[in-house]
């Protein structure tokens, strides 16, 4: 069909897995799906400008009786400099330049279509009380200022009488708080700061997370060694001559709006610094009615100093815990990726620690096994090629997974901008799978540059100031009081509820059966898996279709 003869508006409706790039006609159409009644269901409305000249500001409306439950959000595009050449074949692109990733809600001048572009319409249904089984019929309508439609569609829903479980797996993605100050303006754990935060742990809870990172002192995480990244410290610290007294209200009340908001577990920030624990975290204390820094990186893990504080300070931090009763669901952190040369001053940290925390678990992200092997680490958080190659084939059960900007390679899961969104959402399956217990990612909003060096225009800047490969940092992105979420934000709930459905099926049909079905489609560990969309698409209709006849 030549341009001249195609319709002035194009359109198509896409399933959520597909990434619209605006000069590639996309692929991969759907016109229907089933979903569990507490679930998001999302899919893509994609639009093509062919006007020869002229922008157009469109507007879109649903009709039926689902459309309360219907939320829209244009797909923007965003800049990738540090894009990830391909080590593999399952990549969509491998160039710099501009990927679609944010999703905002429509502004006032409606939906813009540049003249020759694909852009799509991301469509979400959910309903928070859950919705009534049935199949739903919904009619859109794309439609100029002057009221003259120039696309229409029609979606078939099918929501089934069932209800996931709710999520028990310990699911972190690391809440950098000073970022949040920086991009809002706002004091750390102040009146404003909460009021802001309050909407990212709305977004963070929905997209799957149970675990929050709680920053009893400045995270020693992503600094500059000698640097100091801007206060975000919950607890008071009085330092009268040698002794030592504490405030604990501000975590209290941390700990405290957490929960409210669906937080289940607590991971305390690491009380040595990254890769090795070599120092101390930067850590504020009032002395003589002055605040001042009293340790950092001029200060040794193992000096009399510090050791002397974490005896002070550890037994009174358990007793808050207790007296808050989430003591059982805190987990304790040392240092951030050691490797084996590290392993005797990791049992040092470790004993200086644990005489004091006695049962709390300390857990670390670690991929090198001898630190379990010598029963230093209490939960490894293994990078999932780790995981596949290191701790499963020596029968490690209790164990978490992680990815960061590795890997990218041998088809591994993981969330840079120019991977499929199949091979990020493919996580839910693989961690039901391979048994793991937890997740974590270290970067949920990580707004600077590498090691914290400068504060960065996430909009501009998708790669660390091009350092980690775009995608890897964060995953939302700030907006005025919040933060607009991303297709890999999505994708991450996405993988969550295909956890949650295989949790549920599990209940009804046992673990081994429903494992079976994994395998039987093509998994195994964290990168044997079909590499297909439709495919992905279809297993979990299956799954729908088994719960739905067992309810």
């Amino acid at each position: 069909m030549t341009n001249e003869n195609k319709p002035k508006i194009e359109g198509k409706l896409l399933s959520s897995l597909v990434k619209v790039f605006p000069d590639e006609e996309p692929k991969g159409e759907e016109t229907c799906n089933s979903m569990l009644a507490n679930e998001w269901l999302n899919f893509q409305i994609a639009l093509k400008n062919n006007h020869w000249d002229q922008f157009r500001f469109l507007s879109i409306k649903a009709e039926g009786a689902l459309a309360p439950y219907i939320t829209f959000r244009t797909v923007e595009l965003v800049p990738s400099s540090f894009t990830v050449v391909w080590t593999d074949d399952y990549y969509l692109r491998s160039t710099p330049g501009m990927y679609p990733d944010l999703l905002k809600p429509i502004g006032p001048m409606g939906i813009v279509l540049p003249c020759h572009q694909w852009r799509s319409i991301w469509v979400s249904v959910h309903a928070d009380k859950g919705l009534p089984a049935g199949k739903y019929e919904t009619h859109f309508t794309v439609a100029e200022a002057n009221g003259n439609v120039v696309a229409e569609f029609d979606y078939t829903v099918e929501v089934l009488d069932v209800e996931s479980l709710p999520s028990t797996l310990p699911v972190t993605n690391w809440m950098h708080y000073d970022c949040i100050a920086q991009q809002h303006g706002v004091k750390p754990f102040s009146k404003g700061f909460y009021k802001v935060f309050e909407n990212y742990l709305k977004t963070y809870v929905e997209s799957g997370c149970t675990m929050l990172l709680t920053p009893l002192f400045t995270p020693p995480l992503d600094t500059k060694v000698g640097a100091e990244r801007m206060t975000a410290q919950l607890v008071k610290v009085i330092k009268t001559g040698e002794a030592y007294s504490f405030d604990f209200s501000a975590l209290e009340k941390f700990i405290r709006f957490a929960r409210k908001h669906g937080i289940q577990y607590f991971e305390l920030s690491h009380l040595f610094t990254q890769w090795g624990g070599e120092y101390c975290p930067k850590i504020m204390a009032w002395v003589d009615g002055e605040e001042k820094r009293i340790f950092g990186w001029d200060v040794a893990s193992d000096s009399k100093e510090y050791t002397a504080f974490l005896d002070a300070f550890l037994p009174a931090l358990m007793g808050v815990l207790e007296k808050l009763k989430v003591r059982d669901k805190c987990f304790a952190h040392l240092t951030d990726e050691p490797n084996e040369s590290h392993l005797e001053n990791y049992r040092k940290c470790r004993a200086a620690v644990k005489k004091h925390i006695g049962d709390m678990p300390i857990m670390d992200a670690l991929s090198e096994y001898e630190f379990y092997k010598d029963g230093l680490v209490d939960v490894p958080v293994a990078s999932t090629p780790a995981y596949d190659k290191k701790y499963a084939k020596n029968g490690v059960t209790d164990i978490f997974a992680y990815y960061c900007c590795g890997p990218t390679s041998e088809y591994y899961s993981n969330r840079i901008v120019n991977m499929p969104s199949q091979r990020t959402r493919m996580l839910g399956f693989q961690l039901y799978a391979t048994g793991a217990t937890g997740f974590l990612h270290w970067g949920y909003n990580f707004y600077n540059s590498s090691l914290s060096v400068y504060p960065i225009d996430p909009y501009a800047t998708t790669d660390a100031g091009g350092f980690f490969p775009s995608g890897d940092g964060f995953i939302v992105y700030p907006s005025e009081n919040g933060v607009h979420e991303s297709i890999r934000s999505e994708m991450m709930k996405e993988a969550f509820q295909d956890y949650r459905a295989m949790k549920t099926l599990e209940q009804r049909i046992g673990r081994e059966k429903a494992v079976a079905l994994l395998t039987e489609w093509g998994v195994s560990g964290f990168n044997v898996y079909p590499h297909t969309a439709e495919g992905h698409l279809a297993f979990r209709r299956k799954i729908n279709e088994l719960l739905a006849a067992r309810s």
